[in-house]
């Protein structure tokens, strides 16, 4: 008898077989590892079964049917809201993985220089010279993308435009379908009581509010004070021009791909998907990283 199971990363909800009882395998929707409970009470395992594949390789071959059988259900049953919906929690997924990685990246340039990375590289003078983003890259796999910067001339000097023609993708938000190809979609928010003032960028252990619950990076819209959104430009949001509003303004407040909600990564290295619900009292607490604000143990649930 078929089994109504629920992905527990992203709640997608599919019908799997009997002989599925037991295994393990990816999400159909998110593609994230998933564990099938023994509801067929067999206790049997893919191992177990003489001549049964494992389930990864059975949702190769098959779970495609599977996921082209419930769209169209969807559209039929729904008029295309759950298809929407679908698509929705797919790119949520891929930015929460994006920020995941960029949050891992932050965490290990601060192990190794007792700090997070600038916001902004400023030079003797105090002129801004490079975004974090490029002292990232070694932390990102991309040493060789690191070497083509000069980092002795600015973001916008034309050796470093060059090196910039190609941006990682780590930095694309997989809903902007812009025709600015280098534009970022993921940006730290800066200014007094943030991870990263005016004086520099905070530690890790100066963090004395839960890192669960301190903001380390958004998704967003390249930002409006004199942006023009080029992954290398050294801005960010300015927290004094925030009002707290999930997709407020665009551009100076956090997303603006995603109608629903914005992605965010917190200290801890891990992501999580905030509704426009969210009340700007909340989301001014989730990026203060000392401003012992009482939150909920599931405010991030």
């Amino acid at each position: 008898m078929p089994y109504l199971f629920t992905c527990p990363h992203c709640s997608a909800k599919t019908q799997v077989e009997d002989r599925y009882s037991g295994q393990s395998g990816e999400c159909f929707a998110c593609g994230a590892k998933i564990d099938i409970p023994d509801f067929a009470g067999t206790g049997e395992t893919a191992t177990s079964r003489p001549g049964r594949r494992p389930l990864g390789s059975i949702v190769a071959a098959s779970i495609v049917l599977v996921l082209l059988a419930s769209l169209v259900f969807a559209v039929i049953q729904f008029g295309g809201a759950s298809v929407a919906r679908l698509a929705s929690v797919r790119i949520q997924r891929s930015s929460i993985n994006k920020l995941e990685s960029i949050a891992k990246a932050m965490n290990a340039y601060a192990a190794d220089y007792g700090t997070y990375p600038p916001a902004v590289l400023t030079n003797a003078g105090g002129v801004p010279m490079h975004s974090w983003r490029v002292l990232l890259l070694p932390y990102l796999g991309e040493k060789d993308h690191f070497a083509m910067f000069d980092l002795s001339k600015p973001w916008n000097h034309p050796v470093n435009l060059e090196a910039a023609y190609t941006m990682p993708d780590v930095y694309l938000h997989p809903a902007d379908d812009s025709a600015v190809l280098d534009r970022s979609g993921y940006y730290l928010i800066t200014g007094t009581g943030t991870l990263f003032p005016a004086r520099g960028p905070m530690s890790p252990d100066q963090i004395t509010d839960k890192p669960g619950q301190t903001i380390l990076v958004v998704a967003g819209a390249p930002p409006t004070n004199r942006s023009i959104g080029g992954w290398t430009e050294p801005y960010d949001y300015d927290f004094s021009k925030m009002q707290g509003i999930v997709n407020g303004a665009r551009g100076t407040e956090p997303g603006g791909f995603v109608d629903e909600g914005v992605t965010i990564v917190t200290a801890d290295g891990r992501g999580h998907f905030l509704p426009n619900s969210l009340t700007p009292a909340t989301f001014n607490a989730l990026v203060t990283p000392r401003g012992n604000e009482p939150l909920a143990d599931d405010t991030l649930d």
